[in-house]
């Protein structure tokens, strides 16, 4: 029987249609704003952390590797102060590691980019309080490793302008306001005389540094976003394909009155069955059934209600076909047919007579039958699959007789002579 899930979700289509449409609508308006409606939002913002974790988190540990490996000059330019400062750094160095291998195997994984911002902030933030830490003018080589911190900022966060353009301006304010603090005790020595030139520049560099990093960050993250959208509106075109071809394959193989398998595909079935029980030497059953009468029922009772009557039928024979091999199919009219692979005569016709008094338990009142109501008449012939014989003999002797029951009076079911014993159940 064949099967067709998209068509009990009768809004699939339009659902992804109607999400292709907002998407395409988006990419062509481009994103400027770096943000999307809520629910997609949170779908990108989803993506981009998995992103994160799975490549930047590595830049990460890069980035703290560069920052431990400058503890030397704590040292050689720290002073009194050196210990202190290489323990500060030591101890920052162990907690971000920690971090970033506790975050992502915790229930804080999503917040693993705002995770890596405060950590890169920390991390600037200690930079300047070793250059507040640091005796004399030996303090002025820490401005430069402020540097690597801002080029590490644009590189590790460049998926998120915002987390960008946040940490360098915070940055940047603390060390301006840190500089107004402590350059006022300054001396007016040659080398704090060069210092007054030199700090503008700096400021200005970092300066042109933000500006750089913040647009880079805007056309990654634009970038990303505009990847994401194209990669969903695949993603949507293949669904769609999907139930398309779906749904065409169920209408080219299923009736489109009674809901069952139509004829092409119980042909294609039988055909690919037999094949298989023929490689089993495993025996196979063809049952053909008729609805009693049927040209009187819609004489009586009009089209419609015969057409509600097929279905009713067709529905309840259906039920009987629980194998994945087995297939009830309209064979034409009123006809009906039924395969059963792998099922000798005698158990098709003690399952068919089942059928049979089911059919006559629907009830569906008939006033020319015999017995009141609606009723079929079936006949089964069954075969053992070999070389020499085929579906189309097996289909031709089930026919056979289906006409021998109806000649006994309708309303049974009769099994050929030719493959068991004479049977006729009434």
């Amino acid at each position: 029987m064949p099967e067709f899930s998209f068509l009990q979700q009768s809004d699939t289509l339009k659902r992804a249609e109607d999400q292709i449409n907002i998407l395409s609508a988006i990419l062509a308006g481009g994103h400027s704003r770096l943000s999307f409606p809520a629910p997609l939002e949170d779908q990108y913002i989803a993506h981009r952390n998995q992103r994160f974790l799975d490549i930047d988190r590595k830049i990460l540990i890069g980035g703290l590797l560069f920052y431990l490996a400058f503890s030397w000059t704590d040292f050689y330019l720290g002073g009194d102060n050196g210990p202190v400062i290489f323990l500060v750094r030591l101890l920052l160095s162990l907690s971000f590691l920690f971090f970033i291998w506790w975050v992502p195997r915790s229930s804080l994984n999503e917040y693993m980019v705002l995770f890596a911002a405060g950590g890169i902030l920390i991390a600037g933030l200690s930079i300047i309080a070793f250059i507040c830490m640091i005796p004399g003018e030996l303090k002025y080589t820490y401005h430069f490793g402020l540097i690597p911190i801002q080029v590490f900022t644009m590189v590790a966060l460049r998926l998120s302008y915002r987390a960008v353009m946040l940490v360098s301006v915070l940055l940047l304010s603390c060390y301006i306001a840190t500089l107004l603090v402590t350059e006022s005790r300054t001396g007016q020595n040659e080398i704090a005389h060069l210092v007054h030139f030199f700090i503008p520049v700096f400021i200005l560099f970092w300066l042109l540094l933000i500006v750089m990093g913040g647009y880079m960050a805007f056309m990654t993250e634009s970038a990303a976003r505009s990847d994401f959208l194209k990669n969903r509106l695949l993603a949507l075109e293949a669904e769609r394909l999907q139930y398309l071809t779906g749904k065409l394959h169920y209408l080219s193989t299923t009736d489109a009155l009674t809901g069952i398998a139509n004829r092409r595909y119980f042909e294609e079935q039988a055909g690919s069955e037999w094949r298989r029980c023929q490689r089993n030497q495993a025996p196979v059953s063809m049952v053909m059934a008729d609805i009693d009468l049927f040209k009187d029922f819609n004489d009586s009772y009009g089209h419609q209600r015969g057409d509600q009557c097929l279905r009713q039928v067709a529905q309840t024979l259906a039920a009987f076909c629980q194998r994945p091999g087995d297939v009830c199919a309209r064979y034409g009219g009123e006809e009906f047919v039924l395969l059963l692979p792998d099922t000798p005569a005698q158990e098709a016709a003690a399952l068919m007579e089942k059928a049979r008094q089911a059919v006559e338990d629907l009830a569906v009142p008939h006033q020319h039958s015999p017995a009141g109501v609606v009723t079929v008449s079936m006949g089964i012939a069954a075969l053992t699959a070999t070389d020499g014989s085929s579906t189309d003999c097996l289909l031709s002797e089930a026919d056979r007789m289906l006409y021998a029951a109806k000649a006994k009076g309708r309303n049974r079911v009769v099994v050929s002579a030719a493959t068991a014993a004479p049977t006729v159940v009434s």
